[in-house]
């Protein structure tokens, strides 16, 4: 499994209840991306917005990072192009389930 951490500037007239209000309005649209695990929407007091992705694969990733209707949706909400890294996700703790996973 592949961990991608995509991060970006807000515009300065998005605070953390706006940013929260847009992330309610945008999460359906992530519950159907192919090879998508898990999202998590993040925002710092900095002005920054992150989105946490653990994906099945880093193909799928990039089918969805390499343009079109994602990258024009984060460019269009937000005025950026966003950073995207990749890490290879190699083990979870999951504190709520009592259980520690391996990607394999």
């Amino acid at each position: 499994m592949i961990t991608a951490i995509v991060q970006f500037d807000l515009p300065k007239d998005i605070d953390r209840h706006k940013a929260e209000e847009t992330f309610k309005k945008i999460s359906p649209l992530y519950q159907s991306m192919d090879g998508l695990v898990r999202k998590y929407f993040c925002f710092s007091e900095e002005g920054k917005g992150a989105g946490v992705y653990v994906w099945k694969t880093r193909e799928a990733a990039e089918k969805i990072y390499g343009g079109g209707v994602w990258r024009e949706r984060i460019i269009e909400l937000y005025g950026v192009e966003p950073e995207i890294q990749f890490y290879d996700l190699l083990l979870t703790v999951d504190n709520a389930t009592g259980e520690i996973l391996t990607a394999a």
